[in-house]
């Protein structure tokens, strides 16, 4: 019966032969989606926080990776500070992360925290080895809205952790996390969308299309 199985097997594999290649020979066939579409969403502030994630090293690079190097996180900070300030103006509690090279004192001067914001620091999930769940348990939240670098670092970490072991809904403004590649930004959008567990608890927006 085991020879008739493998035989089987084998046959299948010659019929199917296309099926049988790693993403690696398939790679250059890969047609990405179409783009997903942002949603409105209105957030209630008493159980929202909004997430500031690793936005270190414009003055040292080792302290973090929003720097020159990196200018897409350069450029979101404009979209970043307006979108504190809407959060603050709501009276949102704002958290601040910062890389385990980093401190407080390196977060971008454009996005500085406030007193009385809390600072993380950790790797790339910022619920490992913090406070930050207690944090967000203390204060009853519900929903977090993230904003970060790395898009395929910090930000999918956070996010996936957030969901799947907090319960929290997330929120996250495209335009508030960045990469040094598009590809990552692209595949990170398409994740929170699609990845099990995610699918329908996390929401894609812009700036525009969120109040409190």
């Amino acid at each position: 019966m085991r020879k008739i199985l493998v035989a089987l097997v084998m046959c299948l594999g010659l019929a199917h032969g296309a099926a049988a290649q790693s993403i690696i020979e398939d790679w250059g066939l890969v047609t990405p989606p179409a783009a997903p579409i942002p949603q409105t969403i209105t957030l209630n502030p008493k159980t929202t926080a909004f997430l500031a994630l690793d936005f270190t090293g414009v003055k040292d690079a080792k302290k973090g990776p929003c720097n020159i190097s990196r200018p897409r996180c350069m450029s979101s900070l404009p979209a970043v500070a307006k979108m504190l300030k809407a959060a603050r103006a709501a009276g949102v509690l704002v958290i601040y992360s910062v890389t385990s090279a980093g401190g407080p004192e390196d977060i971008d001067p454009y996005i500085a925290p406030q007193p009385g914001d809390p600072v993380e620091k950790s790797g790339p999930d910022k619920f490992i080895g913090t406070d930050l769940a207690k944090i967000l348990a203390s204060h009853g939240i519900k929903t977090v809205v993230v904003t970060g670098t790395a898009a395929e670092g910090a930000v999918l970490q956070t996010v996936t952790d957030a969901v799947l072991r907090e319960g929290l809904q997330a929120v996250v403004p495209v335009a508030g996390m960045s990469s040094s590649l598009l590809y990552d930004e692209q595949y990170v959008a398409w994740y929170f969308l699609n990845a099990p567990g995610l699918k329908g608890k996390v929401v894609l927006t812009q700036r525009r299309l969120m109040s409190y």
